[in-house]
């Protein structure tokens, strides 16, 4: 990790010389290039420790920059990046068929389920379209915005 102290650049007063001189100064803040926040929301997520555990272990300013970073690289496509190391085919082979019928069994389950909930919000949408039709037939107001209208 390549993580390195920031440095500020601020006037100290030089006794030697009786006045004030612009020096580099480190800071107790660091910088993190991309792998770093990489390896840091890694650690994170798979050790599964308290956020402040890793804030304190690698000088992170607070808990909402590593969970900021956590967001970032989970919701970004790095999230490949930061899951463990996949099975390779050995692991694959060691599983039991039981297991994996198991596994398919509740997918298709799952499936099912969300197939079902589809269907009811379909019927929804309609049952409240047909209730729209009603009141402006019945009613005569128009409840639908009409296309190109100025509000």
């Amino acid at each position: 990790m390549k993580m390195r102290q920031k440095t500020q650049t601020r006037q100290v007063y030089n006794e030697e010389l009786g006045c004030y001189e612009w020096k580099e100064v480190e800071t107790d803040k660091y910088v993190f290039d991309e792998t770093d926040k990489i390896a840091i929301a890694r650690e994170y997520h798979e050790r599964r420790c308290p956020a402040s555990e890793i804030v304190a272990k690698y000088h992170i300013s607070s808990a909402v920059v590593l969970y900021g970073w956590l967001d970032k690289y989970l919701n970004e496509k790095v999230c490949v990046s930061l899951q463990p190391e996949t099975e390779n085919e050995t692991d694959m082979s060691k599983r039991s068929k039981q297991q994996l019928e198991e596994a398919l069994k509740e997918m298709k389950a799952e499936n099912k389920r969300l197939q079902e909930a589809l269907e009811l919000e379909k019927l929804r949408s309609k049952a409240f379209d047909t209730m729209i039709d009603v009141a402006e037939a019945n009613f005569n107001i128009p409840i639908r915005k009409k296309a190109g209208t100025k509000q």
